[in-house]
C-alpha cells in the first residue's frame, strides 16, 4: 500500500509498504518527506499507518532496511525512533 501526507492539496511525504504473507511480514520498502517538512513527525505518522494497516492484514513482523553510509544517517534515525534495530 502507499500513504500519502497532504498540507492543503501539496503532498508532503510519501510512504509504500509492501506484503509478504507467506511470510506474515510487511516491509516499509520507501519513505521519503520533503525537506521543508522534514523533523516534523511526518514520517513517524507515515509509518505508523502503514504499519497499522499491515497488523489490520495480520502480519507479524515489519521490516525496514535501509543504507549504513552517511546520507542514511537521518532514514536510520527515524526507524530507530520507531523501534527498529
Amino acid at each position: 500500500g502507499k500513504w500519502v501526507a497532504m498540507a492543503g492539496d501539496f503532498p508532503v511525504g510519501w510512504v509504500g509498504a509492501r506484503t509478504h504473507l507467506e511470510d506474515r511480514m510487511g516491509e516499509i520498502h520507501i519513505l521519503a518527506v520533503d525537506p521543508e517538512w522534514q523533523r516534523k513527525g511526518i514520517a513517524s505518522r507515515l509509518m505508523d499507518c502503514a504499519m497499522d494497516a499491515m497488523r489490520a492484514e495480520g502480519l507479524e513482523i515489519v521490516m525496514v532496511e535501509t543504507g549504513g553510509d552517511p546520507g542514511h544517517a537521518p532514514s536510520r534515525a527515524t526507524y530507530e525512533r520507531a523501534g527498529f534495530e
